[in-house]
């Protein structure tokens, strides 16, 4: 799950034009979603926190991967007609073309076709696995080339495939309440999604701000960045969403579209991109990266910096990040170059 960042030495503090910093906080999506505001006063920043909290509420709904809404309607539909095709709703349609185009950039480890495995491993309100399905589904494992898509109608012949965008609908939900926010005038802000995080502007004129990348193992902070202009640092972990199954085997959410197994190697990744929606997908896609392929799999996402730490305590950093982390905790071995 993500949750994986802290924000630190947010609240309280002076905003670049001298206004106080404005907070509200909101529950979608499964999680806190903590909006801080600078640069503009009370009445102009709650007008803003109001329209947030409209669309995260209408969007939650829409795409909620098992509750009734626009997904689930959508994946009832395709199921109960392969050959004929259904509509594709607007608000699914820029999620599924994205979906479509982190898959093939990703080489196919970004697949949010995988729902109804995601399901049977129980990561979709089940409390056990559903093993008989599990081994159906990895017969014909379900990929986002087997959604067709012609005139704005969907079909696809692959009876397992069902939509969870999961792993990309946060990303555009936080991209679309920073479009809202700077529609209202706010030029300053965090939008801080269960610790996936859109950063706009600076704390004052003189200082950036400050977030936590957290110990993947333990809790509390590893390390501190400051961010010195815009971006969006999202984080995928093994960490928080995960059950220990009857062989004593640790089962995470993430599964790898290669096997239909849950992800096993890597426990957190942490990126920094420009984009919410390309780091939510690029965070994913790197949990099922080899190490080897770290550095074409950062050039494919188009990440300006990462942070991949395995299971076994080994690291690796992009270049940009080696002199820019302050470290107050460690993992293990000292975290290695990616592409050394």
């Amino acid at each position: 799950m993500r949750n994986a960042l802290l924000i630190l030495l947010l609240l309280g503090l002076a905003a670049c034009t001298g206004e106080p910093v404005h907070q509200r906080q909101f529950l979608q999506f499964g999680t806190l979603i903590d909006i801080s505001v600078s640069g503009v006063d009370a009445r102009r920043a709650e007008a803003a926190f109001d329209a947030v909290e409209q669309l995260l509420a209408k969007r939650n709904r829409q795409w909620h991967a098992w509750e009734d809404g626009d997904l689930k309607r959508f994946n009832d539909a395709l199921a109960a007609q392969p050959t004929e095709g259904v509509p594709v709703p607007p608000s699914l349609r820029r999620l599924i073309d994205d979906s479509k185009r982190y898959y093939r950039v990703s080489d196919g480890l970004f697949n949010p076709a995988l729902g109804k495995l995601i399901a049977a491993w129980g990561f979709q309100g089940r409390e056990q696995p559903d093993r008989a399905l599990i081994e159906r589904i990895r017969q014909d494992l379900p990929t986002m080339d087997d959604l067709r898509i012609e005139d704005n109608r969907a079909w696809s012949d692959n009876p397992f495939l069902q939509l969870d965008f999961g792993a990309i609908a946060k990303g555009l939900a936080v991209a679309q309440t920073g479009d809202l926010l700077l529609q209202h005038g706010i030029r300053h802000f965090i939008v801080n999604a269960g610790g996936d995080l859109l950063v706009r502007g600076r704390k004052s004129d003189d200082e950036p701000w400050v977030i936590g990348i957290e110990n993947p193992f333990r809790g509390g902070a590893l390390a501190t960045l400051a961010m010195a202009g815009d971006g969006a640092v999202f984080t995928s972990g093994s960490y928080r969403r995960y059950y220990i199954d009857e062989q004593g085997r640790r089962r995470q959410h993430i599964i790898d579209p290669r096997t239909g197994e849950p992800a096993t190697s890597i426990r957190s990744v942490t990126v920094l991109l420009d984009d919410p929606v390309a780091a939510d997908a690029a965070a994913t896609a790197l949990m099922l990266t080899e190490p080897e392929r770290l550095p074409e799999m950062l050039q494919r996402l188009a990440v300006r910096e990462a942070l991949v730490i395995a299971e076994d305590r080994q690291a690796w950093i992009s270049p940009g990040w080696k002199d820019r982390l302050i470290w107050s905790d460690r993992i293990g071995p000292k975290p290695q170059p990616i592409g050394k």
